[in-house]
């Protein structure tokens, strides 16, 4: 089975808790792993995360995995894998910081 990759997409989104994050947005980087039954563009799976995220504003990024995931096998039902991550890359000088979702469907 092929495994369609997305690496190191950018995007700017509310996404956070703390007061500054919820006026101003912030750089998250999205990775996502996906198999198929089906061909899916990944274009469409990118344009479909980012409005996601404008659209929720998430508070944490576990939060933004759950709905995204959700979302994006209901809309990509041929879905039998799905990875994704996302990090925050401004946050802090030193580090990424960021949550990991994985499932087999």
């Amino acid at each position: 089975m092929i495994t369609t990759l997305i690496k190191d997409y950018e995007f700017e989104t509310i996404i956070g808790l703390l007061e500054f994050e919820r006026i101003r947005s912030q750089k998250v980087r999205i990775n996502v792993e996906f198999q198929s039954s089906d061909f899916i563009d990944y274009v469409e799976v990118i344009n479909f995360i980012e409005s996601i995220y404008n659209e929720h504003k998430f508070k944490t990024v576990e939060k933004s995995l759950e709905v995204c995931s959700k979302s994006l096998k209901d809309k990509f039902g041929s879905l039998t894998l799905l990875k994704m991550e996302i990090l925050k890359i401004e946050i802090l000088d030193n580090a990424l910081v960021g949550a990991r979702f994985e499932s087999k469907y």
